[in-house]
């Protein structure tokens, strides 16, 4: 996975193990539309893999 496309907070998370719970404050657990954008995404979910549904 691209960490790149991590939230700031996983992206923290997965670079040490002490800090783990920060998975928990990622803000970035659903997609965030445009207003009235017709479908378009202003800010992507994290594509971290504590986000993905079972």
């Amino acid at each position: 996975m691209d960490a790149s496309r991590l939230s700031a907070e996983c992206a923290v998370a997965r670079e040490d193990d002490g800090l783990r719970e920060l998975h928990a404050r990622c803000r970035r657990a659903e997609d965030v539309p445009v207003p009235h954008g017709r479908g378009l995404i202003l800010v992507h979910r994290c594509p971290c893999s504590c986000h993905t549904d079972p």
